[in-house]
């Protein structure tokens, strides 16, 4: 059943600029995570805000849980959803401790049992007494957590999550938000721009671009199946190989100059071949740089035709200038 239904919103800031959310349609599951991903000015917090009732959209429904919040002619205000907002900043009262922040949601007080469950969950219990400046960010983040989870919302909305947090922070803290999401069956929206988070906490993502969603998928289905070359790009490094010249790939997508197909081959999708008479298709050409990565070695290859970047295991040496073979394996 679908918790959260979007059928062809749009909002438009002003009459004469484009629109910063335009005609975006999903839909959301019960106990779903569903990640909002693009780059900056691509419409993710708009929409969100518009979810939240922080805006009103000029066109399109938005229905939670069978009740209309937006149509043409009903708007919700957002105090009257059922939904719990997580700020970017984490919006928590510097002057009131943890458990006066976690109590402060509509209802949270009357729930002592529940908060004290949510807070082990959590792993914040014994920060009752404390105030924001005296706790972590992650500890901040996971009050913020703790305080809409505690109002029962049927849908949690969060703002770009792990944004404010140290990089030796995000891996535990994006593990532990999982965990406590899977534990309380929480349906979850989330906006990032952080394509590991995405790839690692959502079930599906919408991936959206000038106010326009350009795919909707699971995680393995967008990296593997990007239904373009900006969706390719955005979940990292690409080769765009013309369709005749590996016509047995599995996926291709129209070029970005319009004029035929072309299989987007990821770098680690390569490997080296010492000939062409493998029955692989295989591509020859000379080194023009090569860059440490640790496990591995990128290397810029240019063919007759083509720049192709592939990675070959981290203790084979290349040097500029040398000539290699390499066949592109698209099921790795």
């Amino acid at each position: 059943m679908n918790l959260l239904t979007l059928r062809s919103v749009t909002k438009r800031y002003t009459a004469t600029d484009p629109p910063a959310v335009d005609g975006v349609s999903f839909e959301c599951a019960q106990g779903e995570i569903v990640a909002l991903i693009g780059g900056s000015g691509s419409g993710k917090t708009t929409l969100l805000r518009v979810i939240a009732g922080l805006e009103i959209p000029d066109t399109g429904e938005v229905v939670l849980n069978g009740t209309t919040l937006n149509s043409p002619t009903r708007f919700v205000p957002p105090e009257k959803r059922d939904c719990g907002l997580v700020f970017q900043d984490y919006a928590l009262f510097p002057n009131k401790t943890v458990s006066q922040n976690i109590a402060f949601g509509k209802g949270a007080a009357d729930d002592p049992a529940r908060i004290g469950e949510l807070m082990e969950m959590a792993d914040i219990s014994g920060l009752e007494q404390r105030y924001p400046h005296e706790i972590s960010g992650g500890q901040q983040q996971r009050v913020a957590l703790v305080r809409a989870l505690a109002t029962r919302p049927s849908l949690l909305l969060l703002d770009e999550p792990l944004s404010h947090l140290d990089p030796e922070l995000r891996d535990s803290v994006r593990t532990e938000l999982l965990k406590l999401f899977r534990e309380t069956d929480t349906t979850a929206l989330f906006v990032s721009h952080d394509i590991e988070d995405a790839m690692a906490m959502a079930d599906r993502m919408v991936v959206l671009r000038k106010g326009a969603a350009e795919q909707v998928g699971t995680p393995d289905e967008i990296y593997d199946r990007p239904a373009n070359p900006h969706v390719a790009r955005l979940f990292g490094k690409t080769n765009f190989i013309p369709l005749g010249l590996l016509p047995d790939a599995p996926h291709s997508i129209a070029a970005e100059t319009g004029e035929g197909q072309v299989v987007p081959a990821r770098p680690h999708q390569w490997q080296l071949v010492e000939n062409s008479n493998d029955g692989s298709t295989a591509f020859t050409g000379k080194v023009v740089s090569t860059t440490n990565r640790g496990a591995h070695q990128e290397v810029l290859l240019q063919t007759e035709n083509l720049t192709l970047t592939i990675h070959i295991p981290g203790n084979t040496t290349v040097k500029p200038g040398e000539t290699l073979t390499v066949s592109c394996d698209l099921k790795v």
